[in-house]
C-alpha cells in the first residue's frame, strides 16, 4: 500500500472510532480512546519519523509541512490532557476537543499535503515508504502509547518540531557521555602528566 493511501486508511480508522466513543456508555468510553490514543501515537510516529522527512526532501512548499508538524504537537497535548482526565467529568470534553484538533489536521492533510506529496513522489517511492510504516505503526501499536507519547511531548516543549527516535537521542546522548568522560580523562592525564613533570 502507497504512503498517502496507508495515511487516509488511518485517517479513516480515527474517525470511526471517534464515533464509537461518542456512542459508548460507562467503562466503554476509557477503553474506546485507549484505542483512539495508541492510535494517534503510533500513526503520529511513523509520519514525523518516515513520511515527514521524505516530504521534506520532495516537497518544495515548507509552509505545508511545518503546518502539520505543529499541529502534531497540538494533538500530543491533547492526548496526554485527555488521557490525565480519564474517570473525571471532564473527560469527555477534552476528548471532544482532541476530535476537533484531529479533523482539522485530517482534513488539512488530505487537501494539501498528500496530494503534493502524491505528485513529488514516483509510485515506488510511496510503496516503499507505505511498507516501512506498516511495519513501524505495527511495532508501536504493541507498546503502551503514554511513554513515546511523553518523549514526544517533551521534544515539542523543547522546541522541536521533527521527532528523533528515543534509540537515536539515546545513542547521540551515549556517545556525548563518552566524548565528555574521555576528555575529562585526558584532562586528568595531562593534569598528571604535567604535576610529575613539576
Amino acid at each position: 500500500m502507497k504512503a498517502n493511501e496507508l495515511i487516509q486508511k488511518q485517517h479513516r480508522l480515527v474517525e470511526d472510532l471517534f464515533d464509537q466513543f461518542e456512542s459508548a456508555r460507562g467503562a466503554q468510553k476509557g477503553r474506546v480512546f485507549e484505542q483512539i490514543a495508541k492510535n494517534l501515537v503510533a500513526h503520529d510516529a511513523i509520519e514525523r519519523e518516515i513520511f515527514y522527512p521524505a516530504c521534506e526532501q520532495a516537497i518544495e512548499d515548507e509552509d505545508v509541512l511545518g503546518e502539520s508538524l505543529v499541529e502534531h504537537g497540538v494533538v500530543e497535548f491533547c492526548i496526554f490532557r485527555a488521557d490525565m482526565n480519564q474517570g473525571k467529568e471532564e473527560f469527555e470534553q477534552y476528548v471532544t476537543v482532541l476530535k476537533e484538533i484531529v479533523m482539522h489536521h485530517v482534513k488539512e492533510e488530505e487537501k494539501s499535503l498528500l496530494p503534493k506529496a502524491k505528485r513529488a513522489m514516483e509510485r515506488e517511492q510511496l510503496e516503499s515508504l507505505g511498507e516501512q510504516m506498516e511495519e513501524r505503526f505495527e511495532a508501536a501499536m504493541e507498546e503502551d502509547f503514554r511513554p513515546a507519547l511523553r518523549d514526544a511531548l517533551d521534544q515539542v516543549l523543547a522546541g522541536k518540531t521533527k521527532t528523533q527516535k528515543r534509540g537515536a537521542r539515546n545513542s547521540r546522548s551515549a556517545s556525548s557521555s563518552r566524548n565528555s568522560s574521555s576528555s575529562r580523562n585526558s584532562s586528568g592525564r595531562k593534569s598528571s602528566r604535567q604535576s610529575a613533570r613539576a
